[in-house]
């Protein structure tokens, strides 16, 4: 095995880690990977560093104010029923792990204040958690948001926070002593969606009458966040949602397991808001949105990222 600059083990055979902050962050934009590595033999790790607590109740067999109180344990049941589904098709093995965070709610809620809340957490504390995940688990990637979260949920943030102050910090033996001896992880990947690919297909779902999810469909002369997310307004505003093509290093062809990634999907009944609409989308539109994923290359201290990086794994160079 070869070490890193520092001495730590270099792992050039093991798996991936994922840092989400929900249950149900781990399909949309990464569900293909997990299938993918886990049909490859390879160990997949999925770290959710909240309970899903303030997630909205759109499961119609449910009585949400019944429900409200039993969320976290709602939510665990809805993604063990997704790491099932993700894990059934290969060799590999998939570890979950729960750092054990309250869901913080968004910014300036009540929640948000919570001291248990994932956005109230010592980020050292929070780090050592992580640390110990990846001693174990030895990854040869981390993959995590980009340092908004994506879309500025403030425990997407912390997700980021924390993922990359752990993926410093485990090559590091002065840190975290008797969390393992020290181990170093090759690469480290920020998910990102496809500006060109979701402006695309989002303006023939509107063309067809098919209604857009969350604000995309909004009439920007009313919200004036929403003209920016509107696929009519893209040629104005084309920076405020996602990554351009030309910026992406990786694409990741899943759609060999798009049947696993749409099973876990619908295990999150709660959060029907979030995937219904792929869900009910025609046959012909939806494989668009699930395959490929994207994922940047931010760190690659081996080697450095190379200017003009295209792989079609994460694994390359590994």
């Amino acid at each position: 095995m070869r070490r890193a600059p520092g001495g730590a083990p270099m792992s050039r055979t093991g798996g991936v880690l994922l840092v989400h902050a929900h249950p149900d962050d781990e399909c949309f934009a990464t569900g293909g990977l997990i299938a993918r590595s886990i049909a490859e033999g390879r160990r997949v790790d999925l770290v959710v560093c909240t309970g899903g607590e303030e997630g909205e109740i759109h499961d119609p067999s449910l009585d949400a104010e019944e429900a409200r109180p039993r969320m976290r344990e709602i939510r665990a049941a809805e993604l063990d029923c997704a790491v099932a589904a993700l894990s059934a098709g290969g060799p590999g093995e998939l570890h979950l792990h729960r750092l054990g965070y309250r869901d913080s709610g968004m910014i300036n809620s009540e929640a948000n204040a919570r001291p248990e809340a994932f956005w109230q957490a010592d980020l050292d504390d929070a780090t050592g958690r992580l640390v110990s995940v990846i001693r174990e688990a030895k990854p040869s990637v981390m993959v995590t948001y980009d340092a908004n979260g994506n879309y500025g949920h403030p425990d997407h943030i912390n997700a980021h926070r924390v993922a990359v102050a752990a993926f410093q910090a485990a090559a590091d033996p002065s840190r975290f002593i008797g969390s393992g001896p020290a181990f170093a992880v090759v690469k480290f990947y920020e998910i990102v969606f496809n500006r060109d690919r979701w402006f695309a297909v989002m303006a023939e779902m509107k063309t067809r009458g098919i209604a857009l999810p969350w604000d995309f469909d909004a009439d920007p002369a009313a919200d004036a966040d929403a003209e920016a997310l509107n696929p009519s307004n893209v040629e104005a505003e084309p920076s405020s949602f996602g990554v351009a093509e030309g910026e992406i290093t990786t694409f990741l062809d899943v759609s060999a397991w798009a049947t696993a990634k749409r099973a876990a999907m619908d295990c999150h009944r709660t959060q029907r808001q979030d995937f219904g609409w792929l869900l009910d989308l025609p046959d012909d539109l939806a494989p668009r949105f699930l395959s490929p994923e994207h994922f940047v290359l931010t760190r690659w201290p081996e080697r450095g990222v190379p200017v003009g990086l295209r792989e079609e794994s994460l694994f390359d160079g590994v």
